[in-house]
């Protein structure tokens, strides 16, 4: 048995503590601050974080309706369909479609494979291995967060599936970077038109948008250890 399989036990067994309720006393963690806590212990300073990250991105939700009301205005319903997004997959789907509605060809969210924990239900197509992409964060992003532009061929057939063909330019977003230089995912748009996303402009809206999604990641998926 390994680390996987208890996870996925435990995901397809939501009533294992409730029929076991002394083993949430008994069981304990290594906190590398707080040194040994228990897992109850553990799960509310999680969701305190969770709170907190979700207080704070209200504030700046705030601050932008005052500062930018427009970029406010285009992204607050999809913020509202994140937040009521259940899992990865049902989120993934609402930004493609919020994607759409601004007449793009779509939109998706691969994520690394040494990033995050695996889970049945995601298939190859939202995954991608960060030594394949080193040679695109090279080549496009450098040391940016953000590239707007063409790929080639090659790039293309790495991030997209062949039924997403045609692409034009893209829009390629990394996940995952503020408070290290290692993404844990990419945020792609797609466009056919080859002038849609282009080298010199605006990523404020991006920006902001990555800031969203970024949030609510590690609400739908589970970080591998070392990662967090």
């Amino acid at each position: 048995m390994n680390t996987q399989d208890i996870i996925h036990y435990l995901k397809t067994h939501p009533d294992f503590f409730t029929q076991h309720p002394n083993l949430l006393e008994t069981l304990t963690l290594h906190h590398p601050h707080k040194g040994v806590i228990s897992l109850v212990e553990a799960q509310l300073m999680q969701q305190r974080r969770q709170i907190g990250t979700l207080t704070s991105q209200l504030e700046k939700l705030h601050q932008l309706a005052i500062q930018e009301s427009d970029i406010f205005f285009a992204l607050m319903p999809l913020q509202k369909k994140l937040f009521q997004a259940q899992d990865f997959l049902s989120a993934e789907r609402k930004i493609d479609q919020w994607a759409k509605s601004y007449e793009l060809e779509g939109a998706k969210i691969l994520l690394f494979t040494d990033s995050w924990e695996k889970e049945e239900k995601l298939s190859a197509q939202y995954w991608i291995d960060r030594n394949a992409f080193e040679i695109i964060r090279l080549e496009r992003l450098g040391l940016r967060q953000f590239y707007l532009g063409d790929l080639s061929n090659k790039e293309k057939s790495l991030m997209f599936l062949p039924e997403e063909f045609p692409i034009g330019s893209v829009a390629c977003c990394l996940l995952g970077t503020k408070n290290t230089h290692k993404p844990t995912a990419l945020l792609l748009f797609r466009s056919r038109d080859t002038q849609r996303f282009h080298h010199g402009q605006d990523v404020s809206f991006l920006k902001h948008l990555v800031d969203i999604v970024d949030i609510h990641l590690e609400r739908w998926l589970i970080k591998k250890e070392g990662k967090i």
